[in-house]
């Protein structure tokens, strides 16, 4: 083997600072920097030729040097077709095709776009933005399955990748996977919590469940009233749309008993008030529009005093917090807050169960150990017993025989 000389290896040092200073130029955007940086590198002999090139055709890009970056990228697809093996997960080459590809669909040639993106594939499969964009493609163009796929693939490259979640989301969405399509939208907010397109959809679908989840509760009992119900959740308050035929009778009146009898058991904690829309047949103008308590008419919560004085004598660090939600609960009714008084009745219990509980447990334990030391062959006071004698000095009272003792 012949010697390398140290020209050769303080070039490819040069070569190898060059490459790194061009790669903190394009970091700060200085990109005619950074491909004067890059251009050296390659000229003072880079050991990864293609990684550099694809560096400077990026930079071209944004430079807005369309053909420099094309002469870049084609140089690297090239250099790989000359070749006899072609390499397995070869990154700078299917960057390469990715680039030229993205250019190519910028120019309008989408069928040669696509073709450079399945060769960036064939190149690395695990490169994330060919499948991305090829997903798009196949989106805009009807094919569902394949743009599915192309995303899922996508991820599975990169599961970081906000953007694609978002997409694939509309995707399901478009489907009709709903649980997927709102899965996929926390996803992307996870990964990228400036999303606002993410959230608002993930807030519209979350809405849309929730109206129909209660839509579902009253149907059943209006429609035995000869009635259609839609209700929409709006801030704190409930608009229930009810509508009938026109010639069905109804009572306007004792409707909101009937609603609060099957809305109050779901607790609604974000919920104070309903508007009970009443709509006859075709006509636009509703006939009735009333606004309710949701809760008026229950009765307060018990605040189990009795409890928490229990609690007190029982395990007093629980007594406190105890004592706490007891007084809140008439507070938070008076205030028309029904659900924390409940919630703070429910406290209240919660802590005299978890009181007993802790008080049992310490009482236990010494019961539990003493049954046990008790099965073992030498118990241990017995033990403590018998190391207790065997410090006494010998001929001492407590080694003497008791005649001994009286005799003297």
């Amino acid at each position: 083997m012949k010697p390398t000389s140290i020209k050769t290896v303080c070039q490819r040092q040069v070569a190898k600072v060059m490459f790194r200073r061009g790669m903190s130029y394009a970091q700060q955007q200085d990109y005619k920097q950074a491909i004067e940086a890059f251009t050296q590198a390659i000229e003072k002999g880079y050991r990864c030729t293609a990684e550099a090139q694809v560096r400077r055709g990026i930079s071209r890009i944004q430079l807005k040097d369309i053909e420099g970056a094309i002469a870049d990228f084609e140089a690297i697809i090239t250099a790989a077709e000359t070749q006899s093996v072609t390499p397995k997960n070869n990154l700078p080459v299917a960057q390469a095709y990715h680039y030229r590809g993205r250019l190519r669909q910028q120019s309008g040639n989408e069928a040669g776009a696509l073709a450079d993106w399945s060769a960036a594939i064939d190149a690395c499969s695990h490169y994330h933005a060919p499948h991305y964009h090829r997903a798009l493609v196949h989106l805009s163009q009807g094919l569902h399955t394949k743009a599915l796929e192309d995303f899922d693939a996508a991820i599975q490259a990169s599961p970081t990748m906000a953007i694609a979640y978002f997409h694939r989301g509309n995707l399901r969405h478009q489907l009709g996977d709903i649980p997927g399509a709102a899965t996929d939208w926390e996803l992307a907010i996870c990964n990228d919590f400036s999303l606002e397109a993410a959230k608002q959809k993930l807030e519209r679908i979350q809405k849309a469940a929730y109206d129909a989840q209660h839509t579902e509760v009253l149907s059943a009992p209006l429609a035995a009233r000869g009635l259609t119900v839609k209700v929409q959740h709006s801030g704190a308050q409930l608009d229930i749309h009810v509508h009938r035929e026109v010639g069905t009778g109804i009572s306007y009146y004792a409707l909101p008993d009937l609603i609060r009898e099957h809305l109050v058991p779901l607790h609604l904690a974000d919920v104070t008030h309903f508007q009970l829309i009443g709509h006859v047949g075709d006509v636009n103008r509703p006939d009735w529009r009333q606004s309710y308590d949701l809760y008026k008419g229950q009765p307060c919560p018990p605040s189990n005093w009795q409890a928490a004085i229990s609690t007190l004598f029982l395990f007093p660090p629980f007594a406190i917090p105890a004592f706490i939600q007891a007084a809140q609960v008439q507070q938070y009714y008076k205030k028309g807050q029904y659900i924390q008084a409940l919630s703070a009745s429910k406290a209240v219990k919660g802590l005299c169960v978890a009181g007993s509980i802790t008080l049992g447990f310490f009482t236990l334990l010494p019961l539990g150990y003493a049954a046990y030391d008790s099965m073992k062959e030498t118990p241990t006071f017995r033990i403590a017993e018998s190391a207790e004698g065997s410090t006494a000095p010998s001929g001492t009272a407590q080694n003497r025989p008791y005649h001994e003792i009286f005799k003297n």
